[in-house]
């Protein structure tokens, strides 16, 4: 399938996983459309959306005429389909496709949650938040631990493993995380800052439709 077909990118601005599909077609320097769905409305449990992303959810990409969901699954589709981003080896494809899997799990679910907890409903139970905020810190850990052996988590370049990785990251401040507290983490970002086509979250995402 050609990246010439075109791409629409259906999202939300306040979206990591959203964020994490702009932000792969902005380094690899593809244009896109964009659906900006109101998550509070609902617009996401429409039958309309629902017909393009049977779990209501965002984001969903679609190419032409094949539309794909789940954001690190589109990372690995996106990066098999321009050649970026896969690492120099099939080992080493593996090992990226390895860390999406483990952000999914383990970094992924804490830091979103507490960014949640934190922006949206600072009155949940504080042992709730204690839950997340103790996988979150437990993620960030094994991720700073890596990245003090290894510049790039998958490898002698980057690859969607930094980019799937990288996006939960984009949202400590919101989460009530402090960077400083992970220097290797830190430095890592920095490096991720520096690829062209790099933009930050509300930075990349538009708030509105884009033709």
């Amino acid at each position: 399938m050609s990246a010439a077909k075109g791409f629409t990118l259906y999202g939300s601005w306040l979206s990591g996983p959203s964020y994490k599909v702009g932000l792969m077609l902005s380094l690899t320097g593809q244009t896109f459309a964009y659906r900006a769905l109101d998550l509070p409305k609902g617009a996401h449990k429409t039958p309309d959306y629902l017909a393009v992303n049977r779990y209501g959810q965002v984001p969903a990409l679609r190419h032409g005429d094949f539309t794909l969901v789940q954001s690190n699954t589109i990372l690995d589709y996106l990066s098999d389909l321009t050649g970026k981003y896969r690492g120099g080896n099939a080992a080493t494809t593996w090992h990226a496709k390895e860390w999406l899997a483990w952000e999914a799990d383990r970094l992924a679910p804490g830091v979103y949650r507490s960014r949640f907890y934190n922006r949206f409903a600072p009155n949940t139970d504080p042992a709730v938040i204690k839950v997340y905020r103790d996988a979150g810190e437990a993620g960030l850990k094994v991720l700073d631990g890596q990245l003090a052996k290894t510049k790039w988590l998958a490898g002698a370049e980057p690859t969607i493993a930094d980019i799937g990785c990288w996006c939960p990251v984009a949202y400590l401040e919101e989460a009530k995380f402090a960077l400083g507290d992970f220097p290797h983490v830190k430095a890592w970002s920095e490096r991720l800052a520096a690829l062209p086509g790099f933009k930050l979250p509300y930075d990349l995402m538009p708030k509105a439709d884009v033709a």
